[in-house]
């Protein structure tokens, strides 16, 4: 299923119970990190989370792809040519 209904597209989360099998270290880590609850409330948080920094990263990319358009941006860490 898609997620729209013959009368548009969905309203809101659809929430689907799911049966996974994952590292429970990593679990009670990212439950500290991010300061949840629960372990589902981590689970939901680290999925948004991650949603999040793909956004960031197509707004850096898009900024860095303005600067190196300008040719303003220097790049001190490229290839160097050794003293011989």
């Amino acid at each position: 299923m898609s997620g729209r209904t013959k009368r548009g597209p969905k309203r809101g989360p659809t929430l689907r119970r799911k049966h996974l099998i994952l590292d429970q270290a990593k679990i009670d880590r990212a439950k500290r990190i991010l300061r949840a609850a629960t372990e589902t409330e981590t689970i939901d948080r680290a999925l948004e989370t991650v949603s999040d920094l793909a956004r960031f990263q197509v707004e850096v990319d898009a900024g860095l792809d303005r600067v190196l358009g300008r040719r303003r941006f220097v790049d001190f860490f490229g290839v160097t040519q050794r003293s011989q």
